[in-house]
């Protein structure tokens, strides 16, 4: 049963039962569209009522974003008994630090590609995927009808220089010829035709645009994208200019990186955010919270001359090495004017080749497809045009019949069994309105999906 993440973008969670037993996978937040937040209604949490009947076994996450790991604490919360926490090292390390300030941590379990995890009926094989996250991984769920497998958000990418941000096409490629009964599968980028460009494909550009600056740069991106994060380290490293972190969720995940060997540091030691205007603007590179015009994050605070720490003017390149989230567009195309009339240059994906989707296009969700080779397709992760996509990629290029392909709704149940999918019945779920903490709104009214 999916909780969210169908006909959305965001919010991503299913439940897995088998009897009394059950699992969770994912458990993520959702974002208003620019227009619809008010300074209170800052997130979306899925419905976790649903959730009340039994307890989970185990909560297993594909991969650390906000949309598949930001909601674990309202669940905590709710009391709902939680046997443990799975997923790779990134992920589980994200999670300890988004729970450490408000809500106790439920047990942990840190996943190794390759090596099944069983819980009671179930064994969970994390599978290493591409994206714009280290340790993202499609999660190959052996039950007793059967393997499903989640895809997670993915691409294909199997060219990169680091092992650990490959797709393992030979084990996805594997399961898929020793049989799978359903694969969940990403719907984000169906509908765009081709192929995603490998994270690799940014160091060139990036490089590019930070030679060319005249004085200091400014790099934006998700503080999860540790790999845009290196690119802008090494763009520095090579041009002789001095690192400066600055943004909480910034300096916290690349804390994190360097610990885990997944990010290595600058080669000269990182400015403290203090001492950034005495450096020479020429011999400077700030990293950034704020690629998505967050109105309390560095960037939007120093477009206002807010910010302690950074002030912007002519001199100053901004590089947005992200794309907004959709409905973030008018938002950010907000800062960019605030920043225009600063002076600034601002640098986007649309001016240079700086940003890369984390998520397939139709060749490869086709590729997906062939390799898994599924009895049943459940297109999710993703709008309903996105969903009808995937759907009609596997009818005209993999050979699958219309019949094989299941398009579901936040809140059907499906019954699988080894040759059957169905929606057996439908429990009603709601869009859950929380303030920027991920706190529910006590005075929200649930909107129903």
């Amino acid at each position: 049963m999916p909780i969210g993440g169908l006909g959305e973008v965001g919010r991503n969670m299913t439940i897995v039962d088998w009897g009394a037993e059950r699992l969770v996978i994912d458990c993520g937040v959702g974002f208003p569209p620019s227009g619809a937040r008010d300074g209170v209604v800052e997130q979306y949490l899925p419905d976790v009522r649903p959730l009340e009947a039994k307890p989970i076994a185990a909560i297993l996450l594909t991969h650390g974003h906000d949309d598949h790991i930001a909601a674990l604490a309202h669940l905590i919360r709710t009391g709902a008994p939680i046997g443990r926490i799975v997923g790779l090292p990134f992920t589980i390390e994200l999670v300890r630090a988004k729970l450490a300030e408000g809500v106790p941590l439920p047990p942990v379990t840190i996943a190794v590609p390759g090596e099944p995890v069983t819980t009671g009926a179930f064994a969970a094989e994390f599978v290493r995927v591409a994206h714009s996250i280290p340790d993202a991984a499609a999660i190959a769920l052996t039950t007793p009808i059967g393997v499903v497998v989640f895809s997670g958000d993915y691409k294909l990418d199997d060219t990169q220089a680091n092992p650990r941000r490959r797709a393992d096409l030979g084990r996805l490629g594997a399961i898929g010829r020793a049989g799978v009964v359903a694969l969940l599968g990403d719907s984000t980028n169906a509908d765009e035709p081709g192929r995603t460009l490998g994270e690799d494909t940014t160091i060139a550009p990036l490089l590019e645009v930070v030679t060319a600056a005249p004085g200091r740069v400014v790099v934006t991106s998700f503080a999860s994208n540790i790999d845009r994060i290196d690119h802008a380290i090494r763009a520095a490293d090579a041009t002789g200019r001095q690192v400066t972190y600055i943004g909480r969720s910034v300096r916290r995940n690349i804390g994190i990186a360097e610990r885990l060997g997944e990010l290595t540091p600058p080669g000269r030691e990182p400015g403290g955010p203090r001492g950034v205007e005495a450096l020479e603007p020429r011999r400077s590179l700030v990293i950034s919270t704020g690629s998505q015009a967050e109105r309390n994050a560095v960037l939007s605070r120093a477009s206002r001359g807010e910010h302690p720490n950074l002030r912007l003017g002519r001199s100053d390149t901004v590089v947005f090495a992200s794309r907004p989230v959709p409905g973030n567009e008018p938002d950010v195309d907000t800062l960019i004017s605030a920043l225009d009339i600063l002076g600034v240059r601002v640098v986007t994906h649309e001016d240079a080749a700086i940003h890369v989707s984390g998520h397939a296009r139709a060749d490869e969700v086709e590729q997906m497809i062939s390799l898994i080779r599924p009895r049943f397709l459940i297109p999710v992760h993703g709008e309903p045009q996105m969903q009808e996509a995937q759907a009609r990629i596997a009818v005209a290029r993999c050979g699958m019949d219309r019949d094989q392909i299941v398009l579901a709704r936040n809140g059907d149940v499906l019954v699988l069994s080894a040759d059957t999918c169905v929606i057996d019945h439908h429990v009603p779920v709601a869009v859950i309105e929380a303030d920027g903490d991920g706190i529910a709104l006590p005075d929200a009214d649930l909107r129903p999906v």
